[in-house]
């Protein structure tokens, strides 16, 4: 692949040049398209939160949402998002430290930090924004004067960390470095090894593109021996894992030892925005240093009216996250009895491992023309040989939905000699 790659530009970069204006970019997709890697990107007609959903007009099974417990088409929560606007309108009108922050803001994150136990927490438009904006502040110094004459710290990323980690990580002043994926004994030397005084620790709790959990008693150990903060981008395990949905942290039992957890509401609460909870030392310096919250306007305070109403459906849906995770493992027991590689645990992310970029696309597409839709993980998301189907399961999945999965999976990986 990579010679095609070489070939293709030496000769394209003859005939057209990379320097003139619009070709640069024709050309990278002309490749990607000729070579079939461009993604299909289907538009759904009207709402993508059953397991059901339309496009052009023809039905189809999803396992691509991160609706897990199925609540972005609950009626209880569209009702207080239509009383939210009827109040708030459809915007804040400007950001937190102007005008922006609202009384339903204000109490949403005292609710929030109230639920996952924690002193104090803060909201950001998107998860995304909430790592780009966070990171770079709990290692670099204070960003307007000092007081103590401080140098950067570092940060010690795992490698499979979410892509808003690592540009969040890229951000920073501070020393980067990555430890092979929740390999303890890497993260134990890098620690011992490095001289700064201010050392962060950055980990998914539940690795998006392998279902696997982060190793947090281990890391919280050695984050205590090595005097280390801990942040964990919780996106997918909070409102799944752990008592009451309270995450992965609490899941493990080390909710106490971590510093900072960030999570999104767009998986487990079905709606939109991210969120930072940790002490009111940390959360009060983080507003007040932290870039994507101080220059951009918050969460819509209707959806956040919408999302007072999921927190209380989540913290007593107990039946729900015990439909998912029993979901999951169903699926995932019964492709590894069909002889697939299945990667992940104890989340609702089932990532079936097939190791080719050309034999992943070709699944997939089987896949669509049977009526499924789940996407195909390649680059950038995964190295090169490290290709998967990703199928996430949700609460409203029934057992015949996943059992047509399980057979038409049966056939196409019969089909390209994957079992």
């Amino acid at each position: 692949m990579l010679n095609k790659i070489l070939k293709f530009f030496n000769r394209i970069g003859k005939e057209t040049g990379f320097d003139k204006g619009t070709n640069y970019f024709k050309t990278y997709l002309d490749f990607i398209r000729k070579e079939d890697l461009y993604p299909a990107i289907y538009t759904i007609d009207g709402p993508s939160s059953s397991p059901e959903i339309i496009i052009n007009g023809k039905k189809y099974l999803t396992f691509s949402s991160n609706n897990y417990l199925g609540l972005a088409g609950d009626y209880r929560i569209k009702q207080a998002v239509i009383k939210g606007i009827e109040k708030y309108g459809v915007g804040s009108g400007s950001t937190r430290l102007l005008s922006g922050t609202l009384d339903v803001q204000v109490e949403f994150e005292k609710k929030l930090a109230q639920f996952l136990d924690c002193e104090d927490s803060i909201t950001f438009s998107s998860g995304f924004l909430a790592n780009v904006g966070v990171i770079r502040m709990l290692a670099d110094p204070f960003p307007y004067f000092t007081l103590f004459n401080e140098k950067p710290g570092i940060i010690i990323s795992d490698a499979l960390n979410h892509a808003s980690i690592i540009d969040g990580v890229r951000l920073a002043s501070a020393e980067r470095t990555v430890y092979k994926h929740s390999d303890m004994g890497e993260l134990e030397r890098i620690l011992k090894a490095s001289r700064q005084k201010r050392k962060l620790i950055l980990t998914d709790g539940v690795f998006s593109m392998d279902g696997d959990l982060a190793k947090l008693k281990e890391i919280a150990e050695l984050a205590k021996i090595y005097n280390a903060l801990i942040m964990v981008d919780d996106a997918h395990g909070t409102g799944i894992l752990g008592a009451k949905g309270a995450g992965t942290a609490h899941h493990l039992g080390v909710a106490k030892n971590i510093d900072l957890a960030m999570g999104s509401f767009t998986k487990a609460f079905g709606s939109i925005g991210g969120f930072v909870v940790a002490n009111k030392s940390i959360t009060d310096y983080l507003r007040i240093t932290a870039r994507s919250y101080i220059f951009s306007d918050p969460i819509i305070p209707a959806i956040v009216v919408g999302l007072i109403e999921a927190l209380k459906i989540v913290e007593n849906g107990d039946h729900l996250r015990q439909q998912v995770l029993t979901n999951a493992e169903y699926l995932r027991s019964n492709l590894k009895k069909l002889g697939f590689t299945v990667l992940g645990q104890e989340s609702t992310i089932v990532p079936l491992f097939i190791g080719s970029e050309e034999k992943a696309i070709k699944f997939y597409s089987a896949l669509v023309d049977n009526n499924i839709l789940a996407p195909c993980i390649r680059r950038p998301a995964v190295p090169e040989g490290k290709e998967r189907i990703r199928f996430s399961l949700m609460a409203t999945h029934t057992r015949e939905q996943v059992d047509i999965l399980l057979n038409v999976s049966s056939d196409i990986g019969k089909k390209f000699n994957l079992i």
